[in-house]
C-alpha cells in the first residue's frame, strides 16, 4: 500500500468519533478568511465523524465558517446534522427535495462570503489534514485543486472518469489530470464570475466549471492529494446500471459546452 502524504489521517481509519470537549470558538474573534462547504445526501454512518474531523483540522486553526449543503437526505442525514450543531458551530443549509450534486453544490457556493472557499465532498474519502497542501499554494493562484495520487474507486468508475478527462483536456485546451476532483480551493471572486454559467455537465459540475475558469484565464494549480476507500456503502451515483446514460449524458454535455463556450457564453 501507498503511504500517504506526511501528516494525513484518512477518514476511513478512525477507529472512534472525535472528542470535542474542550474546543472553543468565538465568531466574533476574527473575520471569516474561508468558508468550508460539506454537501451531504444520504451519508447518515459516517457525516458526524466527517464533520467533525473538518471542523478539527481547519476550522479551530483558521477564521471561517463550516457549512453543510444538505440535499434531501432520507437516511436521517438531516437530523443528525440539526443535531451537531448543539456541539459544533456549523452552518446547514438543508433542502427538503434532492436538487441533485450539481444544483445543490451551485447553490451552496452562491451563498459563500469568505475571501476564500474550501470545497470537499463529504463521503469520507479525502483527508482532512491534505487541506494545509492547498492552502500553502493559494499566493498566485485562483484555484488551488487537489489530484488524487491513488484514486480508490471501481475499475468503471476509474476507465470513465479517465476518459472523460482526456475529452475534455482535448476540447476545452486543458492539461490537468483530475479537473472533477471534489477537494479544491477558491477565491470567491473567482466563484462570483463562474458559478452562475455552469449549467451542462450533470455529472461533472466541477469539470464544467474548472474549464469555464480557465477559459476565463483564472489562474488554476493541481497538488497532489491522498484518496481512501468510503468508510461505508459504495457511490449513489456511478453505479454499472447506470454508466450507459451517464455516459450519454456527458457526451452531450460536453458537446453543447464546447458549442456555448466557441460562441463566446
Amino acid at each position: 500500500m501507498k503511504e500517504p502524504i506526511e501528516g494525513s489521517l484518512p477518514i476511513a481509519s478512525a477507529g472512534k468519533r472525535t472528542n470535542l470537549s474542550g474546543l472553543k470558538f468565538d465568531s466574533s474573534a476574527a473575520q471569516p478568511v474561508i468558508d468550508l462547504i460539506l454537501p451531504a445526501h444520504n451519508e447518515v454512518e459516517s457525516i458526524q465523524f466527517v464533520v467533525s474531523s473538518f471542523y478539527n483540522e481547519i476550522i479551530t486553526k483558521l477564521p471561517g465558517r463550516l457549512i453543510i449543503a444538505e440535499d434531501g437526505s432520507t437516511d436521517g442525514t438531516r437530523e443528525k446534522l440539526f443535531s451537531l450543531r448543539n456541539s459544533i458551530p456549523i452552518s446547514v443549509f438543508s433542502s427538503p427535495q434532492r436538487k441533485g450534486y450539481a444544483k445543490g453544490v451551485s447553490d451552496a457556493l452562491k451563498k459563500c462570503s469568505a475571501p476564500w472557499i474550501f470545497f470537499s465532498d463529504s463521503d469520507g474519502q479525502y483527508y482532512p489534514s491534505n487541506f494545509w497542501q492547498l492552502w500553502k499554494n493559494r499566493e498566485g493562484y485562483d484555484m488551488i485543486i487537489g489530484r488524487k495520487l491513488y484514486r480508490s474507486d471501481g475499475v468503471h468508475r476509474t476507465v470513465l472518469s479517465n476518459g472523460f478527462h482526456g475529452m475534455a483536456n482535448r476540447l476545452f485546451g486543458l492539461s490537468l489530470r483530475d479537473a472533477d476532483c471534489g477537494f479544491r480551493l477558491i477565491r470567491k471572486s473567482l466563484i462570483d464570475s463562474v458559478v452562475w454559467n455552469v449549467r451542462f455537465l450533470e455529472y461533472s459540475f466541477w469539470t464544467e466549471f474548472t474549464i469555464r475558469a480557465n477559459l476565463a484565464g483564472y489562474r488554476i494549480l493541481e497538488v497532489p492529494i491522498n484518496h481512501s476507500n468510503r468508510p461505508h456503502g459504495g457511490t449513489q451515483i456511478y453505479k454499472p446500471s447506470r454508466i450507459p446514460i451517464i455516459v450519454l449524458k456527458q457526451l452531450k454535455g460536453l458537446a453543447e459546452l464546447y458549442s456555448n463556450t466557441r460562441n463566446g457564453c
